[in-house]
């Protein structure tokens, strides 16, 4: 099977931790998600963002491409 333009959506998540300002506190963890076809790219510091972007990206496509698409 080969794979078309517009059948599939990769993206590449990266994660880091960045100390607190103040003295104690456990450092944050932060990240960063990006679109490897369009190579748009967002930070991020909570899941619920990396999810809304994720969607936000594949309705696009879905738009693009005119064929409807599923996130199970």
């Amino acid at each position: 099977m080969s794979l078309h333009k517009g059948k599939y959506a990769s993206f590449f998540i990266r994660l880091w931790q960045e100390p607190r300002e103040r003295g104690g506190e456990p450092p944050e963890w932060r990240g960063s998600i990006e679109h490897v076809q369009s190579r748009k790219k967002q930070y991020f510091r909570d899941v619920e963002s990396v999810i809304a972007f994720i969607q936000e990206t594949t309705n696009n496509q879905h738009r693009s491409s005119g064929r409807r698409r599923y996130i199970a």
